[in-house]
């Protein structure tokens, strides 16, 4: 049996890496969470039916709670994917913001090396950064080796920070620690702020009270977007993909440890390409209004990766983005009742 922690394990990424981790029966899950709230992926993937998920309510910046959850539970493998993942509300609320994703990360660290040397166990361990853990730089894709961490922003910094962290931790201590930059992900999700699930809501939120006379629905709905923002470039992973990607990594921690891997699917696409995609698929159409975004949300224009180092290991997407955005549009149906 392998023991494994999934920290923010209720968030949008770490529900679907719960999802396929417990697909495998000698794979026991627990799962730390702040909280889990009524509309999250976590219910809609209806995690807590399965046998061997249990959900522990707890925080990373509890270092006697990560310690006695990694003893009590034996664990084998940790997934560390908590943070504040919005970018937005990390710039304004940077005190939590750091506390959260780095400190919470430091703990993680902290509380599986101390246990490592009083067992001596080899405990293996996943850091979620960010392909944002770059920052702004002219020079395309960012590749691993080439390219400096400069993330310059609240959010980007703080996962820069973490990333420099963890390895240093792999350095210094000999211990099993890799750690993914993925690209944007989408899939189901429910952070409403973010693009895809922005667009899914406009589209299909109460879409069974906006028909017409023939039954079609009305094409009043407006899409928001910030202005400025419309024709920058991102790489888009689905889902399904990172988390095979987070799983290979750990899968190959004698090869991956002490390093960085980007994680990325190839499709590079600007906000405009990626809605005209999302509502062609859909067969339905939205009207678009821009906002003027705050100051203190500062967005990096371009950004996609090399992701020739994780290949070596013998990972590669499995979706295109057609067929990414057709399963996520399909699951919001699904939620939304349509």
């Amino acid at each position: 049996m392998n023991n494994i922690l999934v920290t923010g394990a209720t968030g949008f990424i770490g529900s679907h890496l719960v999802n396929h981790l417990s697909n495998n029966p000698d794979n026991k899950i627990y799962g730390l969470a702040r909280s889990i709230k009524q509309e999250s992926t976590f219910k809609a993937l209806k995690l807590s039916d399965k046998r061997n998920v249990n959900l522990i309510f707890g925080n990373v910046n509890s270092y006697p709670d990560i310690e006695e959850i990694i003893a009590t539970f034996d664990i084998d493998t940790v997934y560390h994917l908590a943070s504040q993942p919005i970018v937005q509300i990390a710039a304004k609320a940077p005190v939590s913001t750091y506390s959260i994703n780095v400190m919470g990360t430091i703990n993680i660290l902290e509380a599986t090396r101390v246990l490592s040397q009083q067992t001596d166990k080899k405990i293996s361990i996943m850091i979620m950064s960010s392909d944002k853990s770059y920052g702004n730089s002219n020079v395309l894709p960012y590749c691993e080796d080439t390219t400096l961490l400069n993330g310059s922003d609240i959010y980007s910094s703080s996962k820069a920070a973490e990333d420099i962290i963890a390895r240093s931790y792999a350095y210094n201590y000999d211990m099993n620690v890799t750690v993914a930059r993925p690209a944007n992900t989408y899939g189901l999700d429910f952070h409403w702020t973010r693009l895809i699930p922005t667009i899914a809501k406009t589209c299909f939120s109460n879409c069974n009270n906006d028909r017409n006379d023939n039954n079609d629905i009305d094409n009043n709905r407006e899409l928001i977007l910030n202005k400025g923002s419309y024709h920058y470039v991102r790489e888009f992973n689905y889902v399904k993909d990172t988390v095979l990607a987070l799983e290979t990594l750990v899968d190959n921690i004698d090869k991956t440890k002490g390093q960085a891997y980007n994680v990325g699917s190839g499709t590079i696409l600007t906000t405009e390409q990626l809605v005209d995609r999302f509502l062609d698929i859909a067969d339905t159409q939205i009207k678009l209004k821009f906002k003027e975004k705050s100051s203190i949300f500062k967005e990096i224009e371009n950004q996609y990766l090399d992701c020739t180092k994780i290949r070596q290991l013998g990972w590669k997407p499995q979706y295109t983005i057609e067929q990414g955005l057709e399963e996520t549009i399909d699951d919001y149906k699904n939620w939304f009742d349509i």
